[in-house]
């Protein structure tokens, strides 16, 4: 008998990926490789290294992580569900304050 596949899959939306903290190549060093695929990421001229935001060391690169993440919804090293709502910080002004930042002018 065949199984059904599953009508829905726990995956995060693009729009989680397309958010996901990119890696400055700068900050990457010559030994640090992608955990699924294992080839080192400065191998590639152009590397595209994303961080999970489940741990500020698990990188990788978006071409390996980017179809886990869309089927699983975890990471892939320590299987935390990823995709929730992240929280953002924004700092209140005063009315007077917005005013007089706003002359009216555009350039």
């Amino acid at each position: 008998m065949l199984a059904s596949p599953p009508m829905e899959v726990e995956g995060v939306p693009q729009s989680f990926l397309d958010g996901l903290d990119r890696v400055n190549k700068k900050a990457i060093r010559n030994e640090d490789k992608c955990p699924i695929c294992g080839e080192r990421f400065l191998d590639d001229p152009y590397p595209l290294v994303v961080r999970l935001p489940c741990h500020d060391k698990h990188w990788f690169d978006l071409e390996c992580v980017g179809p886990w993440l869309r089927l699983s919804g975890t990471c892939p090293l320590d299987r935390k569900k990823l995709g929730g709502k992240r929280e953002v910080w924004v700092e209140k002004k005063d009315e007077e304050e917005e005013e007089e930042e706003f002359d009216g002018d555009y350039a």
